[in-house]
């Protein structure tokens, strides 16, 4: 799920024109290498909490900076930008939850 999560914001902001291409959403939006998400779909993997949580801070950054603007259409971005942040938000909360619901860190 989080794999589609990560391209379906890279897809978003590529079509707003935020960024350009794969490979700077991960060096730019994840601090991560260019290679990785091709390199999660390789190893079958999610990414780690850090990479959504850094999506996620800078989602809502920008988010912050375009609701304080007069322009209406800063106000559009900035409504996309804090839905997409929402989403990583849940995608944490999840892969949080997975960790602290498995039997051997349940306190029953």
């Amino acid at each position: 799920m989080s794999i589609r999560l990560l391209e379906h914001m890279r897809d978003e902001l590529i079509a707003t024109g935020i960024v350009q291409n794969t490979p700077e959403f991960c060096r730019s939006w994840l601090g991560r290498s260019e290679g990785y998400i091709r390199v999660l779909r390789y190893h079958n993997t999610e990414p780690s909490v850090e990479t959504l949580s850094i999506c996620a801070s800078k989602l809502g950054y920008y988010a912050a900076r375009l609701a304080a603007s007069d322009q209406p259409e800063h106000q559009v971005w900035a409504k996309r930008l804090s839905d997409l942040q929402a989403l990583c938000n849940g995608a944490i909360a999840k892969q949080s939850e997975e960790v602290w619901r498995a039997p051997e860190r349940m306190a029953v």
